[in-house]
């Protein structure tokens, strides 16, 4: 795709507002290249580590066009393509569908992330559109996950990880010292600013086998 502007910047994080330079990228641990738009808009997203190119996010153009261009374009790197719909209150869903490098389909991601733009949710779906697991993220601040919640297709918890100290923690325990925690008790349940709203069905966002 011709005229695209070219940043990059350390880390993975497609929201981070510092740029760097190539020198500042030359041996970096991780490092992203984005693509932009002539308004600005992420267009597409390289995401490279010490041995080369790990995947590439794609955020615009239709899904066939880019399945062909990638495997002509990026041979041997998997790849995402993104779309985003907006949700009552300044959350937002984001619907991922991820292929293996020679374009086949893995599976289906949808995420939900809250004003702060911190994905609170994210639903895992195999590629013939059934839930494999449900997982959502407590934060200590802004940049840190502090409780990482487990739960199984039926929205039952299996296991909260206290990532600060790398063990898993009492269920019941941590529903009480959680000030939502109605939004972690069950697997489906979604933050009160979405009440009345529902998770958006897979089969009317992606095409499963």
């Amino acid at each position: 795709m011709s005229g695209l502007q070219s940043k990059l910047f350390l880390g993975w994080d497609p929201t981070s507002p510092v740029e760097a330079t190539a020198d500042q990228v030359q041996g970096a641990e991780r490092y992203s290249r984005r693509l932009l738009g002539p308004s600005g808009a992420l267009v597409r997203l390289e995401l490279y580590g010490r041995d080369g190119l790990h995947e590439v996010y794609y955020y615009s153009g239709e899904s066939e066009s880019i399945i062909a261009d990638h495997v002509r374009d990026y041979p041997g790197s998997t790849f995402a393509i993104v779309r985003t719909e907006a949700a009552p209150g300044g959350f937002r869903w984001e619907f991922t569908t991820r292929y293996a490098a020679d374009g086949s389909l893995r599976l289906f991601m949808i995420h939900l992330f809250d004003p702060a733009d911190l994905e609170i949710m994210n639903l895992d779906y195999v590629r013939t559109g059934d839930l494999r697991a449900i997982t959502k993220f407590w934060y200590e601040s802004v940049d840190s996950i502090g409780l990482v919640f487990e739960y199984q297709p039926d929205g039952k918890n299996v296991d909260v990880t206290n990532l600060e100290e790398g063990e898993s923690v009492p269920f019941g325990a941590v529903l009480r010292a959680l000030p939502d925690p109605d939004f972690y008790a069950d697997g489906f349940a979604l933050p009160p600013q979405l009440a009345g709203t529902s998770i958006p069905s897979v089969r009317d966002h992606f095409e499963p086998e």
